[in-house]
């Protein structure tokens, strides 16, 4: 009688009609058009850097990943719930079992999802920086982006040994050495709200961040930043300044790596050199074989080693693992409006070439 009553209390009504109005919403919320200016307005620039002070502030009161709690809380609470209904409708055809199942789930994520956009997914829809920078199109040339190329390696060159010559800070001291150079981009970009910096934390998730070559993540529903513990101590700075862009209400990962490329132009020589080793790859990728080799034999021997290096271990990766994360996290971005996917990390060469932001050559 007791499980009969409480089954029929979960199907009442008001429990069908507060299932549907979130199901609704969900909905409304996934496809419904949004103006990004007033995305701009009243969430990017209203409600999220408050939501950001708060939840991060909080976060930070904790050395570990609440992130981990929260998926490993999460996971277990939804198979408990799974388990009840079996339990209670043992007397029920497996198929309505199935179908009301089926129903929770999809209720669960469908919260989950509103959750997500109000903390942070609706930093997808805000206007773009481009729209916001003097930005130039006429400035992305080949002939750009060649010099922006030999740029990189006199960079890389003059900057290893000052990189190398004091001790890499740990993952514990690098807020100290990034937040003024972090605050300094901020000062650059328009209408910016200055965020809530976050310690950087590692994750029990680090075994899979190693195998799917996940080297940052930002947790969008307590904002913390994690970081890949086997990433390189010369790779660590911009890494988290990129993550830090993140929770600035930057989404696009293209925008996260050029306000991290911003904050490190003001950074130490350090800082400076972890920015350039990013950037370098991607423009060896866009000059043709003659060129590339030209620019790659100018690279003297420190910093060709750091970019083996890096690319050693992304290579230690597993490939299966790897190839599935970027599936995932490519129809991620597009579920959030981000039509090129994970292609659009590569657009973070536009925004250097294209914008004219003033730099700081320290």
């Amino acid at each position: 009688m007791d499980q009969e009553t409480n089954s029929q209390s979960e199907s009442g009504p008001l429990h069908l009609a507060w299932r549907l109005t979130i199901l609704t919403l969900a909905l409304v919320v996934a496809v419904g058009p949004t103006s990004e200016a007033c995305v701009e307005r009243t969430y990017s620039r209203g409600l999220y850097p408050i939501i950001q002070q708060v939840f991060t502030s909080l976060s930070n009161q904790v050395p570990v990943a609440l992130f981990d709690f929260l998926v490993i809380g999460f996971v277990v609470a939804l198979i408990a719930k799974c388990i009840v209904i079996f339990r209670r409708s043992s007397m029920v055809r497996r198929t309505v079992v199935v179908l009301v199942v089926i129903r929770e789930v999809a209720v669960v994520v469908a919260l989950v999802y509103i959750v997500f956009m109000l903390c942070w997914g609706f930093n997808y829809r805000r206007e773009s920086l481009e729209s916001k920078l003097d930005f130039d199109t006429s400035r992305i040339t080949p002939a750009s982006l060649e010099t922006l190329a030999r740029e990189s390696v006199v960079r890389l060159n003059r900057l290893h040994g000052l990189a190398q010559a004091r001790p890499w800070p740990t993952l514990e001291s690098v807020p100290k050495v990034l937040a003024k150079p972090f605050r300094y981009a901020q000062e650059q970009l328009p209408a910016s709200a200055e965020p809530r910096l976050a310690r950087p934390k590692t994750s029990w998730f680090g075994f899979y961040f190693r195998q799917a070559a996940i080297d940052g993540f930002t947790d969008p529903f307590l904002l913390e930043t994690l970081i890949n513990s086997d990433v390189l101590p010369y790779e660590r700075p911009f890494i988290v300044l990129h993550e830090w862009a993140h929770l600035a209400g930057y989404a696009d990962e293209a925008e996260a790596s050029f306000v991290a490329w911003l904050a490190s132009q003001s950074g130490d020589a350090a800082v400076q050199y972890s920015a350039w080793l990013f950037l370098h790859p991607y423009l060896m990728r866009q000059l043709d074989t003659d060129t590339r080799s030209e620019v790659t034999a100018a690279l003297q021997l420190g910093p060709a080693r750091d970019l083996v290096a890096i690319r050693d271990r992304l290579g230690q990766s597993m490939p299966v693992v790897r190839r599935q994360a970027s599936w995932v996290y490519d129809r991620y971005l597009r579920a959030n409006r981000v039509s090129s996917g994970i292609a659009s990390y590569g657009r973070v060469l536009d925004l250097v070439l294209g914008s004219r932001v003033s730099e700081v050559d320290s």
